[in-house]
């Protein structure tokens, strides 16, 4: 009888065991799924939309920042309007808006889930950096219109060490280290559309219509040459690598002839609009400011017109749904 009272607990003793087995696991799985995405190793949505829901419960809400200056293209107060209406993001997140001046170090970046950097085209070297080191350690990096492209008067000059480079985005910093950050966005800029053309208006001229890629999560719901881009933007060149994918372009339909009387070649006719790249594609170029995309009050410049058969601040929503999955 004794046996078989042993042979009971024995029994019930291997179930305790199993069901412990199983907790242990869950643990472990849930522990390293968590790490991973805080560490941005991989984003929440490569999991799938649930692990998204969790994590941002168990999280604060993704914090996102706005970096402007005092020139180029783009508007941050309007940007950050936007981004603050749920009905537009509907996850919650925290936005704030900070000026360049007072960005100080890469460090003061890391706390912020998402940088979004717009009107800012003076940038020196040293802040160019700053941006670089925050997109290289995984971090989610928007870079929109003509940032960054005039350097300050102290900045080093490339001419100056024999390196041979036309890309206004690629620098040398105080401490003569090179900064390649337009391989890093994959975009050689060129100049403003309406610096090459005489624009009527660069809120609501004319330029072409938009080729979206199909596959695009982010892109992909406007629909091909029934969607128009007005008003201006950068004109940049893509710079292939095995991590690009061009989102976005503009058909401008015929060759680009600039107004410079040494032009006679052309620029081309189709120019991107979206290019993403990165291991986790976590650095996004985008040609015009954000709030281009979602401007309910000029509908005269917009990304998404009435006819795209998505909602019309439909594209900048799956931009954070690309990257926050809710």
């Amino acid at each position: 009888m004794n046996d078989n009272i042993n042979n009971g607990n024995t029994k019930k003793m291997s179930y305790l065991d199993y069901i412990k087995a199983i907790l242990i696991i869950l643990i472990l799985v849930f522990g390293l799924l968590f790490a991973l995405t805080a560490t941005k190793v991989v984003h929440c949505k490569t999991i799938g939309q649930f692990w998204c829901n969790v994590y941002w419960d168990l999280v604060e809400s993704p914090r996102v920042l706005i970096v402007f200056g005092g020139d180029g293209l783009g508007n941050a107060e309007k940007l950050l309007t936007i981004l603050q209406n749920r009905d537009i993001i509907s996850l919650k997140t925290t936005t704030q808006v900070q000026n360049l001046a007072y960005v100080p170090t890469t460090s003061y970046l890391d706390k912020y889930n998402m940088v979004i950097v717009t009107q800012a085209k003076s940038m020196s070297s040293d802040q160019l950096l700053m941006f670089y080191e925050y997109a290289i350690k995984g971090n989610i990096l928007v870079w929109t219109g003509d940032a960054g492209t005039s350097s300050m008067p102290n900045d080093k000059k490339l001419s100056d060490y024999n390196i041979e480079n036309t890309n206004v985005w690629t620098r040398v910093n105080s401490d003569e280290k090179v900064v390649p950050f337009g391989e890093l966005i994959s975009a050689e800029y060129i100049d403003n559309f309406c610096n090459l053309v005489n624009c009527g208006s660069i809120n609501t001229d004319f330029v072409g219509e938009l080729l979206p890629d199909p596959d695009s999560p982010i892109a992909g719901g406007i629909k091909p040459r029934t969607s128009y881009l007005s008003g201006d933007f950068a004109i940049v060149k893509q710079i292939n690598n095995s991590s690009t994918v061009v989102d976005l372009s503009v058909d401008y339909q015929s060759n680009l002839i600039t107004k410079s009387k040494s032009d006679t070649k052309g620029l081309g006719n189709v120019f991107p609009i979206m290019i993403r790249s990165g291991l986790g594609k976590n650095i996004v170029y985008v040609a015009v400011p954000l709030e281009y995309l979602v401007d309910v009050n000029a509908p005269d410049h917009k990304f998404d017109a009435s006819n795209t058969g998505m909602q019309y601040p439909g594209t900048i929503r799956r931009l954070f749904l690309e990257y926050f999955g809710a």
